[in-house]
């Protein structure tokens, strides 16, 4: 069978040299285009192919070798043994043990990769094909957005939560290193969103799906740097009764993306003042220290004490309409708290200002907006006593921030 693989590769080179791409005369067109993987054997979505250990790929165009081996990744987990070069377009790749029986293999290169002129392959390029007599049916589907909408920095990758087969005591050394977490497929959308990916197992297992927004371009995932999203556990589950999920949507945001608190407030008290605002954040990291995602519980005292002395909070003096608008806000939960400042000191006298305190924390949504309409204060039935001399302003909605 390798004879006739070998054979098969040489013929499609040969006719790809026919119809080779004109390459500009010096000075002409700098190559922008990427290569591709032009053909393969054994044959994309091909069956009955045996527990071959050799696959054959042939490019569009001279690649360079180094970055080709370094983006090659196969599915079940495969240590390359050798490769053999023609021209470098054409790269017969020898693993060390050959594919399991009654499996589908995928063969895929991650981008990154190059062609001669150093153009990069910013895509994922990949073969299927079955040992046994049948693609595995599963499918999914749907369509991946950032901020809503599409993005040529996004990232999918399909991971398989059951556990790892047992290593094999015969495996050769270095191929536990190519187990990748349970990674059965990477891939990158199209550039409407849109996504597919087939011949996946429909036996009933649990897969997560995670889609990441490459913010530095390495085209690996950072949990500290990369925006993500994901569908997993049970809500994708391919079984022989229902194999295929065509309807999926992922939609990668910013957590930390600021928005825009807006409203208006008045006050029913007839005595002169103005309406001070105060907003202050429901956590420290909301209040933009350095201990992003920590609870302060688990800080040591000392460090919560400064924290504490640092929290931000915004204090704004409300036009004559009552207006307020606050852009920039971080993200996550906050109070509010509305007081009329009669002595224009812009602190609040509990015993004597007529205040509102949210009842609980209103949350800002990353990169969005936070409408809190017209607040009135007090209810009208203290309107007459909530600023007398002499009269407690306590706020509505219970005790002071």
């Amino acid at each position: 069978m390798r004879a006739r693989g070998l054979a098969w590769a040489a013929a499609l080179l040969a006719v790809l040299a026919g119809c080779a791409r004109q390459v500009a005369p010096p000075g002409g067109p700098v190559d922008r285009t990427p290569a591709t993987v032009a053909a393969a054997w054994p044959l994309d979505g091909s069956t009955d192919n045996g527990r071959l250990d050799t696959v054959t790929l042939v490019f569009s165009e001279r690649v360079d070798r180094g970055s080709v081996i370094a983006a090659l990744r196969t599915d079940p987990p495969r240590l390359l043994r050798s490769v053999r070069w023609d021209a470098d377009t054409l790269a017969v790749l020898r693993f060390w043990q050959p594919f399991p029986p009654d499996t589908t293999v995928a063969v895929y290169l991650a981008p990154g990769w190059k062609d001669r002129h150093r153009v990069q392959q910013e895509g994922w390029e990949a073969v299927h094909f079955a040992t046994g007599d049948s693609l595995l049916p599963g499918w999914l589907a749907g369509t991946v957005t950032f901020k809503g909408h599409p993005s040529r920095a996004m990232h999918l990758e399909l991971v398989d939560l059951l556990p790892a087969a047992p290593e094999s005591a015969a495996a050769p050394a270095g191929e536990a290193a190519l187990r990748q977490g349970g990674l059965r497929r990477a891939l990158r959308p199209a550039r409407t969103g849109e996504f597919v990916i087939r011949h996946l197992p429909a036996d009933g297992r649990a897969l997560r799906l995670r889609a990441w927004q490459d913010v530095d371009g390495d085209s690996l995932y950072d949990a500290a740097v990369d925006f993500a999203d994901s569908l997993g556990d049970t809500s994708l589950v391919l079984t022989p009764a229902a194999p295929r999920r065509l309807a999926l949507a992922l939609n990668v945001i910013d957590p930390d993306e600021p928005g825009e608190i807006k409203g208006s407030a008045a006050c029913l008290d007839t005595m002169p003042g103005a309406l001070v605002l105060r907003f202050f954040p429901d956590s420290l990291r909301l209040a933009g220290d350095s201990m992003p995602g920590r609870d302060p519980a688990d800080l040591p005292d000392s460090l919560r004490r400064r924290l504490a002395e640092r929290r931000a909070e915004w204090r704004l003096v409300l036009p004559e309409g009552g207006e307020f608008s606050l852009d920039g806000a971080p993200p996550g939960p906050w109070w509010l708290h509305i007081f009329k400042d009669l002595a224009a000191d812009t602190v609040w006298d509990p015993e004597a200002e007529p205040a509102y305190l949210e009842p609980g924390p209103r949350w800002l949504p990353p990169g969005g907006v936070l409408g809190l309409g017209r607040i009135v204060f007090p209810e009208p039935a203290m309107a007459d006593s909530a600023g007398a001399p002499g009269a407690g302003g306590r706020p509505r909605g219970g005790g002071g921030p």
